[in-house]
């Protein structure tokens, strides 16, 4: 291919200078006025494509539409575009949509002249869909005070009317963001740009609450309203780039508590307990400045390096202990100061070898004051008054790497990361963790890419303390998987094979292993292992098929201890998820029709066994089964129409102990809202018209 291209050059080159001397000399002057670049293609004018149609769900399933807004059942609009604008003076701008008739939508533009200005716009719906199984007796859903209906309270579930108070309740939230920024080159080598985002969080979610022993699933509000701004400076010269940047984002909550009614019979010597109250998230601000840059020290030497500080606060006034209990007065007076720097450096010291290195460091302050709070459990009882604990971290890390070319179609991998961290009110002081990890790709024979790579990595603690005010105190043999000693093997093998010219194969298998050697209570070990493959054959430049396959099993055990001392019971976990698909393409009539099919299924399982040391039932698995079948065609009407079709399958049963079967009346001192694990058979079908200009 290179010898070619230097022909290609040199004859290109002799004709240059054959053309030059014929016109130096008046004779065999060649006309270039009518020449064209063919290859050469700049975009001008408009283009796009616009698709318009209509689609249908047979079936209401919050689980299937859990985030692509078809969790309702009945028809939509399919509305989606992209249109592209270029002139000849560099101005341009873009528009892209993507389901425009469902709740999950998405808009944005962008124009402006290459180099000299930017103006954007961004629109975007996200509907979160929870559940569409919950019920509840309470009035008043998607607002900060459930009431209860006449016949409660009642000293427990089975005595409660909820036969015919119950209610269907849908949970889910629907976020909307719009977003407007502008970005400018006044000069040279410089760029200004701000961007403004306002977002908004609607809907309502699973919460609950207590009093003393009795409990009742609740329905919290979410009324969320956050304003986002961020500006920033930028210099892009021949060796130095560099960023001077602000960041700022205040939420605010249109609900600042919870409040609903006993639905359980109490004491007339408790007037708290006649209704309770849930404080929900408080008004909070943050703002960050952040400086950056990197010169280029030569063609193989790189360096970078950015900080940023940034302040939290929070100043909400405290809420009363409860509906019928004063609060402290005042407010928590949050605040936390954070820092964070990064430091990179790269350079290819020879042809064959590169060194990276990399400092990071990340520092939160909570500077919240402490004080002494009273303490009110469950709206009822008073308790000993605890002072507040603000947490603090700082993490280092320092991070090394080193790729070296072998030889022909090999290159070596190591590096080394060492991280420590530093806690206050916790219980453990400090930590470090040391990595080492290697690896080796090699392609063999133009026919297989192989690779191989290994991670040791060892996290020893300063020593495990229980931390003073916490109630009720810790058991002192406990040590939080987090914090705890581990260690940590991990292995990935990847095959990459050409078995022939149109048939490849990939083939991997990844292990991992934690030891938490000291800990005698909590978490112990861990293990996962996942093994893949995937095969494509390309049949004919009209037909392709792809197959691929997954296996993973993950396990844990722990131990606890019912006796506030040593361990006296093991608990394992053991999940397997299995995956296959397939997937064909086929060109049926050329530049006419396509079509394709694509097929999944996946099955998991989950076991949990407990050994107490007594006879007792062990749980039931839980299992989750997902079928789906995607066909889809497309048909070209004219050179710029063209039909889509689309039909989407998807079958979906889940096994859950804890939730089937559990009505809201199951449990007699707890009040559910009788969700069930979710199963659901949906069809979905599209038709749309496509234009192409």
């Amino acid at each position: 291919m290179r010898a070619s291209k230097q022909l290609f050059l040199l004859g290109a080159l002799s004709a240059l200078s054959a053309a030059a001397t014929a016109a130096d000399s008046g004779a065999g002057k060649v006309d270039t006025s009518q020449w064209k670049c063919e290859s050469c293609k700049f975009e001008q004018g408009v283009s796009g494509t616009l698709d318009l149609g209509v689609g249908n769900v047979s079936q209401k399933s919050s689980k299937f539409g859990e985030y692509n807004g078809l969790d309702k059942s009945g028809g939509f609009l399919i509305g989606d575009g992209a249109v592209r604008a270029r002139g000849e003076d560099g101005t341009y701008w873009n528009l892209n949509a993507s389901n425009l008739g469902l709740h999950t939508r998405y808009l944005d533009a962008e124009g402006g002249k290459q180099g000299s200005y930017k103006l954007l716009f961004k629109y975007d719906e996200v509907l979160h869909s929870l559940s569409d199984s919950a019920r509840t007796p309470y009035a008043g859903i998607g607002g900060s005070s459930l009431t209860l209906p006449a016949g409660f309270p009642a000293a427990t579930t089975a005595a409660m009317p909820l036969a015919g108070t119950l209610q269907q309740v849908d949970l889910g939230t629907q976020r909307k963001r719009l977003g407007v920024g502008a970005s400018w080159a006044p000069v040279s080598d410089w760029e200004y740009a701000v961007n403004f985002r306002e977002e908004s969080r609607e809907g309502t979610k699973r919460t609950a609450g207590a009093f003393f022993i009795n409990s009742a699933q609740l329905v919290e509000p979410v009324d969320f309203h956050t304003n986002q701004v961020d500006a920033s400076a930028s210099y892009t010269g021949a060796k130095w780039q560099a960023k001077l940047a602000y960041y700022g984002s205040a939420l605010r909550n249109g609900n600042d508590s919870l409040s609903w009614q006993n639905p359980y019979t109490f004491l007339p010597a408790f007037p708290g307990a006649a209704s309770g109250q849930l404080a929900l998230p408080p008004d909070n601000q943050f703002h960050q400045v952040l400086a950056s840059a990197g010169y280029q020290f030569s063609e193989r030497t790189r360096a970078s390096a950015d900080i940023a500080a940034g302040r939290m606060t929070q100043n909400d006034n405290f809420l009363p202990f409860g509906t019928a209990v004063a609060g402290p007065g005042g407010s928590l007076n949050g605040r936390a100061v954070t820092l964070d720097a990064n430091l990179k450096l790269s350079s290819a010291v020879t042809d064959r070898l590169r060194l990276n290195a990399a400092y990071i460091y990340n520092d939160r302050d909570n500077q919240t004051p402490q004080a002494l709070y009273a303490m009110v459990s469950t709206d009822m009882f008073p308790g000993a008054p605890r002072m507040n604990l603000p947490y603090s971290f700082t993490l280092e890390k320092f991070k090394l790497s080193a790729e070296f070319k072998a030889w022909a179609g090999t290159k070596l991998y190591a590096g080394a990361d060492s991280e420590a961290r530093k806690r206050t009110f916790q219980e453990v002081d400090r930590s470090r963790e040391d990595t080492v990890w290697g690896k080796i790709t090699s392609r063999v024979m133009d026919k297989a890419d192989l690779s191989l790579k290994f991670v040791h990595a060892e996290r020893r603690n300063s020593g495990y303390q229980v931390v003073p005010g916490i109630t009720p105190p810790e058991n002192p043999l406990l040590r939080k998987y987090n914090v705890a000693s581990r260690t940590r093997e991990t292995v990935a093998v990847r095959a990459d094979i050409s078995l022939a010219e149109n048939v490849n194969l990939g083939l991997g298998v990844d292990m991992s292993d934690d030891d938490y050697q000291d800990s005698s209570i909590g978490l112990l070990s861990g293990r996962d292992i996942n093994v893949n493959g995937d095969l494509s054959l390309a049949f004919t430049a009209d037909t392709s098929l792809h197959l691929f396959a997954n296996h993973q099993e993950i396990k844990s055990r722990q131990a606890g201890s019912q006796s506030f001392t040593t361990a006296d019971w093991t608990g394992e976990n053991k999940d397997k998820i299995d995956f296959v698909g397939i997937g064909l393409k086929h060109v049926a009539i050329k530049d006419k029709l396509d079509f394709g099919a694509d097929y999944s299924t996946t099955r998991s399982t989950g076991e949990i066994s407990v050994l107490t040391g007594a006879s007792t039932p062990g749980f039931p698995n839980l299992s989750t089964t997902l079928d789906s079948l995607k066909l889809y065609a497309t048909y070209r009407l004219k050179d710029n129409w063209s039909l889509q079709a689309s039909y989407w399958y998807e079958r979906y049963d889940s096994k859950n102990w804890m939730l089937d079967g559990v009505v809201p009346n199951t449990i007699p001192n707890v009040l559910t809202l009788g969700e069930q694990a979710p199963r659901y058979s949906v069809n979905v079908l599209r038709l749309a018209l496509r234009y192409k200009f």
